[in-house]
Parts: C-alpha cells; sequence; structure tokens
C-alpha cells in the first residue's frame, strides 16, 4: 500500500471524529455513527476544536486516491477537562485508529513512530 504521513491540520478534523468512532470501538457498544462519538461528551474531548497550541498529530494519507486511513494524535488534556488516561498536566493522551479496511499493514506502526519522534522533545512522556 502505497501511502504518505502528514501533519494534522484543523481542516481534518471530520476525520478525526471518524478516527475516535473507530479507536472507542462505538460498533460493539451498539453506537452506529461517528455522530455517538461527538455527542459523547468523555470522547469529544479528543478531538472538539482540534487544533490547539498542545494538540499534534499525523495522517496517513492513500496516494492513490488521497484519502486518509489512519490518524494518530496527541491532546493534552487537564484541569475539568481530564480524558481516560490523565496521568498530569504535562503528559498528553494519545489516540490512534485505523479504518477497518486498513488494519494489519504495519501502517499504524510507522505513524506511531513518527508520532512519538516529532514530539519528543515537547514531553517528558505520552
Amino acid at each position: 500500500m502505497d501511502y504518505f504521513i502528514r501533519p494534522l491540520t484543523q481542516e481534518d478534523q471530520p476525520f478525526l471524529w471518524q478516527m475516535l468512532y473507530e479507536a472507542a470501538h462505538l460498533v460493539e457498544e451498539g453506537n452506529s455513527t461517528v455522530q455517538d462519538a461527538m455527542n459523547n461528551p468523555d470522547l469529544a474531548k479528543y478531538v472538539k476544536d482540534w487544533g490547539g497550541k498542545d494538540d499534534s498529530g499525523f495522517v496517513a494519507v492513500l496516494k492513490s486516491s488521497n484519502q486518509p486511513v489512519e490518524a494518530a494524535w496527541l491532546r493534552l488534556l487537564t484541569g475539568e477537562n481530564k480524558g481516560y488516561g490523565y496521568v498530569d498536566d504535562r503528559t498528553p493522551e494519545l489516540a490512534i485508529a485505523i479504518l477497518p479496511q486498513h488494519r494489519n499493514n504495519s501502517i499504524g506502526t510507522q505513524l506511531l513512530t513518527h508520532l512519538l519522534a516529532a514530539t519528543k522533545t515537547s514531553y517528558p512522556s505520552i
């Protein structure tokens, strides 16, 4: 599979919602739409208003169709906005998801490696 990796932008927010839906395994809980992720306040904090100073992430895009197929992103969730993996106010939470039809092809490993390398000087841990 031929793809490239690029930084996530604010324009990628609709795709991030889709990735959040996949990452949270909502279909297994009987939630059948991305809107279910958007309506869940505990999940929405991972994507809502994406693109702030503490947001960082990358997307893998198929060269043949320019279709994004995977995303990995970090978000610093603090105070009243703490997430599921809260450690402290200096440690961002990581999310990663892949469209089901593109799983098991090692894009995830490469995307995660790329994200960790790009942010290693920004955070003491993830």
